[in-house]
């Protein structure tokens, strides 16, 4: 029984450590897509002004 409880535990340590390593993997791989879609928007819009925060205000009439 003891055995059992002791071998289950090992085995869900270490697919919870395996896990950690893919949702860790998935960030940095959303991230860099992020990074890339930001940087080809920016790059292929003519009208921004390359000082601008990204910010676009909107005169109320």
């Amino acid at each position: 029984m003891i055995k059992t409880l002791k071998i289950s535990a090992l085995v869900a340590v270490a697919l919870t450590l395996g896990a950690c390593n893919t949702i860790a993997g998935l960030g940095q791989d959303l991230q860099n897509l992020g990074r890339t879609i930001d940087k080809s928007a920016t790059s292929n819009n003519p009208n921004k002004d390359s000082g601008s925060s990204g910010v676009v205000v909107t005169p109320i009439k």
